[in-house]
Parts: structure tokens; sequence; C-alpha cells
């Protein structure tokens, strides 16, 4: 049986790209990628929901490739809680769980009820890869909503780094 060639194939994935990299992230459904709005937020694209004010940063998924030293993933989130831990004293974290198809992922929310609920993924492409993907959502006063945790979950899933 033969196979449709790559451009009869459905193109489902955003390619994201800089000087040195190359990633794709898969739209949630009722989600829109920005690049031209994601440096404003310290990031490489932006996902944010359809119906949602652009202007708007509730629900709002960052997604940021970042330069990676070694790949004790784990120390990094760490070092993320205890930056959150000193500006927030009574700031909370809880066990995401988010298993990666082909990565190695951690995630954490971060939080402080009736404040803010911070979604925080580390996603690691792997050993002699040099770059790791930080995915993060903030909800405001409250945990985000189904909807909203179903789309970050699904970003953080779609992730393929395709040109270290």
């Amino acid at each position: 049986m033969a196979q449709p060639n790559l451009a009869q194939r459905p193109l489902d994935q955003l390619l994201v790209y800089g000087d040195s990299f190359t990633f794709s992230v898969k739209e949630p459904p009722d989600w829109k990628g920005d690049t031209a709005n994601a440096e404003k937020f310290q990031s490489n694209i932006l996902l944010h929901e359809i119906a949602q004010p652009p202007e708007s940063s509730s629900g709002l998924i960052r997604i940021r490739l970042n330069d990676k030293v070694d790949e004790n993933t784990l120390a990094d989130l760490e070092e993320d809680m205890r930056g959150y831990k000193a500006q927030y004293p009574e700031v909370k974290f809880e066990e995401l769980a988010i298993k990666h198809p082909s990565y190695r992922c951690i995630a954490k929310v971060f939080f402080v009820p009736g404040k803010f609920y911070e979604y925080v993924a580390y996603v690691n492409p792997g050993s002699g890869k040099p770059f790791l993907f930080s995915v993060s959502m903030t909800s405001q006063k409250s945990e985000a909503s189904a909807k909203e945790l179903e789309a970050y979950i699904a970003a953080v899933k779609s992730l393929r780094l395709l040109k270290p």
C-alpha cells in the first residue's frame, strides 16, 4: 500500500523556529497559536483560547525552549519552586500527572488559593539534546477549568523537538 506524500497529509502541528532550533506543537481544539506576541511573555509561542480576548492572560499557555545545563530536570523545577516560595511564602505545590509519549515530563501546580494557580511542566527531549521545554499556564484565583487543563496537557504531550 502506498503512503501519501507529505504534501497530501493534513498538517496539524505548528512549527516554531529560531536560529538554532525548530519544534512543533499542536493547537488544542478551540485554541490558537501566537508567535507574534510570545516575546512579551518570554516565550517562543503562546496558545490562547479563541473565545478569550487576546489581551487576557488567564488560561494562556506559554511555551519556551530553554538551553539545558544538564539532565537533572527535577532540580530545575525545584529551583523554580524555591523562587516561588521566596516570593510567596504561602505557596503550595501539587503533583500534576502528565506523561509525554516520548520525553521525560515533570509537572506541578504552584498555587496560593484565592490568588493564583500556575501550571508548570518541564519536558526534556533527552540526553544529547541541548534544550528543555518549559510550559506554563496561569489561572487567576481558582483552578483551571477542565477545558483549560485538557488543552494544557494536550499541548505538553504534543511537543516535538525537530532540530536541536
